[in-house]
């Protein structure tokens, strides 16, 4: 099965509107026509489809995937830019509720709320006991956990903007039966590490890309999204996709 990840798209309510020299709008919309020649089983986007906190940029977002990928079913998770009635409104039934997975084949795709103060992130104890009961419940299938945050510091100006918790999660992790891979935007960046031995990936903003050194700051690279393959035995590849 051929799953795309979008991230941090931060669409504004005025879709000619600019921010560090692109316009969000326009991007999508070629992040998604080039997405679309992939032919996706499924899509999922892992937080700030919003950059303004609009209905209008939610709208936009719902009118783009439905000109570019209207036959692919897809979930979405909140970011920290998502904190707003609109985003539990226009996409109540394509939200992923920890404790209410996807399942994907014999796969079950995850969703963490990470939302917490401002760009910080928060991992609550009930959502994690959700994502395990969930599990439980379920025997010989595969696991992919999908947030926002990042699970680890970068060593850059973004972790001001990290977990409040992350050894929360770490812990969790450490004992998650069957966790094969865990995803998340927030970082503009496609990153792949480690953590307490799950392979973790990132994925390029559909917009700008943040530059992960000491100091604020946007990297020359253009938008994309990343590509994963999930077998049937647990396996999965991954790639990231960029639009020039």
């Amino acid at each position: 099965m051929r799953l795309l990840q979008l991230s941090d798209c931060h669409l504004f309510a005025d879709p000619g509107q600019m921010a560090y020299g692109v316009n969000p709008y326009e991007s999508l919309s070629r992040v998604l026509e080039c997405a679309a020649g992939e032919a996706p089983d499924n899509v999922i986007i892992t937080g700030d489809v919003s950059g303004d906190n609009s209905e209008e940029s939610y709208r936009h977002f719902l009118s783009l995937m439905n000109r570019y990928l209207s036959g692919c079913e897809w979930r979405v998770i909140a970011g920290n830019h998502d904190s707003n009635a609109h985003f539990e409104a226009l996409f109540a039934k394509h939200i992923l509720h920890a404790g209410n997975a996807w399942c994907i084949n014999n796969w079950k795709v995850h969703g963490l709320d990470t939302r917490f103060q401002g760009a910080r992130g928060q991992i609550l104890p009930a959502e994690l006991q959700a994502v395990s009961a969930d599990i439980n419940s379920t025997a010989d299938c595969f696991h992919l956990l999908a947030l926002h945050h990042h699970v680890v510091p970068t060593g850059s100006w973004m972790d001001k903007h990290a977990l409040e918790n992350p050894q929360d999660l770490l812990a969790w992790l450490e004992s998650a039966t069957g966790m094969a891979l865990a995803i998340h935007g927030h970082v503009h960046a496609g990153l792949c590490y480690e953590a307490a031995g799950i392979p973790v990936l990132s994925v390029p903003s559909t917009c700008w890309q943040w530059q992960l050194g000491p100091e604020f700051g946007t990297a020359a690279l253009p938008p994309g999204y990343r590509e994963i393959i999930l077998s049937p035995d647990g396996e999965w590849t991954s790639s990231v996709r960029r639009i020039e």
